[in-house]
C-alpha cells in the first residue's frame, strides 16, 4: 500500500520566533534546571577567572609605578594569575561538561517525544512525511539545540560576565576612560540588532529551501534506476540542480546580509582603542590621569570587545535555531489518531470478522475515493476485492489496518468499531502482506519471526514451506542466519515477497490482508503460495486485494469496485454468469483461455 497524501511543506514564520527554542526547551528540561544553573554559574566563575590575571598584573604594574612593589607583590600576582588560569580551565570545563550532559538528555527526550508523536499518528499520515524531512527534524534540528543548551547559554553567560566585570573594573579605575572605552558599544549593539531583524527572515526561507533540496536529492538517488531506464536523467537532474542552486542563492543572500551588518559590528567593537588613545592622550597631557592607568586602558582596550564578539556569534545563530525549533514544535503538535473513546487496557479476543457499514473516505476533502461501502468478511472465508487501478481496493485495506479512518460510516472487527481499539489490540488481530514488502536489516530468521518471536521451529518451517521460502533459504550458506541488507537487499523481489507472506503466517493473526501479495512471485511459486494459503485459512478471515483474477477464483466472495463503489458481489462463477464488470475484466485479462 502506498501513501496517497503529501504532508504540506514546513511553514517558517516571516520573522523568526526567537521564543521558540526557550519555549521548546522549557518543556523538556524538567528537573535539569539546577544542573543548568550550576553550568551557568561555572561559566560565570570561568569568566571571572579570565579577568583576574589582567587585574593581578595591573595591580603589580601600579605597585611598580609607585615604587611599592615587593617580592610579595610578584608572588601574589603570579599566584593569582596561575590560580585564575587553572580555575578557568576547571570551571569552563565543568560548565561545558554539565551543559553537554543536559543537552544530550534534553535532545534524547525531544527525539523520544517525536517518535511517540509519529507513532500516535495514523500510519498514512506518517507515510506522508518525506524521509528527508523526518531526518532533518529528528537529527539536524534537534542537534542544533545542542548549540543553544551546551554553548549559547553557558558561554554567553560567561562572555557577558567577563564584559560586565571588565566594564565595572574600568569604571572603578577611571570613569572618563571607561566611557571612552564603551563609547562605540551602543552603536555596535544597534547594528547587531538590525542585522538580526533585517536578515532573520532569510534564514526561514533558507530552511525551507534546504528541506526541498534534501527531498529532491533523496528522490533523485532513490529513483535513479527508473530515471536511467526511461532516459530522464537530464530532466530529474535539472530539478535537483535547481533545488541546490536555490538553496545556495538563499544561503548566499543570508551571508551577504550578515556581512553587511556583521562587519560594522566587528569594526565598531574593535575600534575602542581609536577612542581611548586620543582621550587618554588629552587627559595625560592635562595631568588628569596616571601613566599606569592610561597603560591599563591601552592594554585592555583592544581585548575589551572579545566577549561582545563571542556573544554576537552566538546570537546570530538564533534565527536558524529558532526556525528549527518551530519545525520541531509543528511536528510535536500534530494531532494523534482520533478515538471515539479514551483508550484503556487491551480488550479480549474478538471474532475474526470485518464489516464495513456505509463507509465513505477521502484522502483530500471533497474528493471521496470510497462511497458508502458496505460488506462483511466472515471468519474462515476469503474475500477478494478487485477492480481497475484507483477503484479503492487498497484504500479498504488501509482502513482495516487503521492507517486512515473513515469520514462516515463504521469499520468494525468482531463487532467493535476499530476507532475504539488501541494499536496493541488492533494488530493482535490483523496482519498484512503489502504489495511492496519491506524487510528489516537483520537475519532472515529475525524478519520471519518479527510478529511472533517465540514461534516454534515446527511452526516456522511450516510457514516457510507454505510460502515457498524454504526453496531458496535452505540453499543459502547461512540459511536462516543469512544477514539481509537494508530493505532486504540481496534477495529478489519474489523472494522478499515470499518472506513477507511467511512472516504474516507466522504472526498467526486471525485476520490477514493480502495486498497484491502474489504480484512479485513467479508462476510456479505462486501456485505453491496459493496452495499454502488455502490450507491455512481455517478460522481466519482473509481479504485479498488483487488485479489478477486468476488468483482469487477460489474466494468465497468477490467484490468488484469501480470509482470507489461496490458494483458487483458474488463468487467467481456467479460473477461470470452475470456478464458484468467482472466478466469483462476476466475477458480482458485473457483468463480461462
Amino acid at each position: 500500500m502506498e501513501s496517497h497524501t503529501t504532508e504540506a511543506a514546513p511553514t517558517a514564520p516571516s520573522r523568526p520566533d526567537y521564543c521558540s527554542a526557550p519555549r521548546l526547551l522549557s518543556r523538556y528540561i524538567h528537573g535539569r534546571w539546577p544542573h543548568m544553573a550550576l553550568a551557568i554559574t561555572c561559566g560565570i566563575v570561568a569568566g571571572i577567572c579570565e579577568v583576574l590575571p589582567a587585574w593581578a598584573i595591573w595591580r603589580l604594574v601600579v605597585a611598580l609605578a609607585q615604587h611599592e612593589a615587593t617580592m610579595t607583590s610578584f608572588v601574589t600576582a603570579a599566584l593569582i594569575a596561575g590560580a585564575a588560569v587553572i580555575g578557568k580551565a576547571v570551571f569552563f570545563g565543568s560548565s561545558t561538561a554539565i551543559a553537554h550532559l543536559i543537552a544530550f538528555g534534553v535532545i534524547a527526550d525531544i527525539r523520544h517525544a517525536l517518535g511517540k508523536t509519529w507513532n500516535s499518528l495514523p500510519v498514512g499520515a506518517v507515510a506522508s512525511v518525506h524521509s528527508s524531512r523526518a531526518k532533518t527534524v529528528a537529527l539536524d534540528h534537534c542537534e542544533k539545540l545542542e548549540l543553544f543548551i551546551a554553548h549559547a547559554l553557558p558561554e554567553t553567560a560567561a562572555a557577558l560576565t567577563v564584559w560586565l566585570s571588565i566594564t565595572a573594573w574600568l569604571f572603578l579605575v577611571d570613569w572618563r576612560l571607561a566611557l571612552a572605552t564603551i563609547a562605540l558599544v551602543p552603536v555596535a549593539f544597534l547594528t547587531m540588532i538590525h542585522a538580526m531583524r533585517s536578515n532573520g527572515h532569510r534564514m526561514g526561507d533558507w530552511v525551507q529551501a534546504n528541506g526541498r533540496m534534501g527531498a529532491a536529492i533523496v528522490d533523485f538517488i532513490t529513483a535513479m534506476p527508473v530515471i536511467r531506464v526511461f532516459n530522464r536523467v537530464g530532466e530529474d537532474h535539472k530539478r535537483t540542480s535547481d533545488a541546490v542552486r536555490t538553496n545556495a542563492a538563499l544561503q548566499s543572500d543570508w551571508g551577504k546580509g550578515f556581512v553587511r551588518w556583521g562587519a560594522p559590528f566587528s569594526t565598531l567593537v574593535a575600534s575602542a582603542i581609536a577612542v581611548i588613545a586620543p582621550v587618554g592622550a588629552w587627559l595625560y597631557s592635562t595631568g588628569s590621569v596616571a601613566p599606569a592607568t592610561l597603560l591599563l586602558f591601552l592594554i585592555v582596550g583592544p581585548t575589551y570587545p572579545v566577549p561582545l564578539v563571542t556573544m554576537f556569534y552566538r546570537l546570530v545563530a538564533l534565527p536558524l535555531l529558532s526556525n528549527g525549533a518551530v519545525e520541531i514544535e509543528q511536528q510535536l503538535a500534530r494531532s494523534p489518531r482520533p478515538q471515539l473513546v479514551e483508550l484503556g487496557a487491551e480488550v479480549g479476543e474478538l471474532a475474526p470478522s470485518v464489516r464495513f457499514d456505509r463507509v465513505s473516505f477521502a484522502y483530500e476533502p471533497g474528493n471521496d475515493v470510497l462511497h458508502s461501502i458496505s460488506f462483511e468478511a466472515k471468519p474462515g472465508t476469503i474475500t477478494a476485492l478487485v477492480g481497475v487501478s484507483g477503484s479503492g481496493k487498497s484504500t479498504i485495506g488501509e482502513l482495516i489496518l487503521g492507517f486512515y479512518q473513515a469520514h462516515s460510516g463504521t469499520v468494525t472487527i468482531g463487532g467493535r468499531d476499530i476507532r475504539t481499539l488501541n494499536d496493541a489490540t488492533l494488530y493482535r488481530h490483523v496482519s498484512a502482506v503489502f504489495q511492496r514488502p519491506h524487510l528489516l536489516a537483520g537475519t532472515i530468521r529475525e524478519n520471519l519471526t518479527l510478529g511472533n518471536p517465540d514461534v516454534s521451529e515446527q511452526q516456522l518451517r511450516s510457514a516457510m514451506r507454505a510460502a515457498a521460502v524454504d526453496v531458496f533459504v535452505d540453499q543459502l550458506p547461512q540459511g536462516l542466519g543469512t544477514v539481509l541488507g537494508e530493505s532486504g537487499s540481496g534477495l529478489s523481489g519474489g523472494e522478499r515477497q515470499r518472506i513477507s507472506i511467511a512472516r504474516a503466517l507466522i504472526a498467526d493473526r486471525p485476520i490477514l490482508i493480502l495486498d497484491e501479495a502474489t504480484a512479485a512471485t513467479d508462476p510456479d511459486n505462486e501456485a505453491l503460495i496459493q496452495q499454502g494459503l488455502a490450507a491455512l485459512t481455517h478460522g481466519r478471515t482473509v481479504i485479498v486485494i488483487a488485479h489478477r483474477l486468476g488468483t482469487i477464483t477460489h474466494a468465497d466472495c468477490i467484490h468488484v469496485l469501480d470509482n470507489g463503489r461496490i458494483v458487483e458481489s458474488g463468487t467467481h462463477e456467479q460473477l461470470l454468469a452475470a456478464h458484468g464488470d467482472y466478466a469483462r475484466l476476466w475477458s480482458c485479462q485473457g483468463e480461462g483461455k
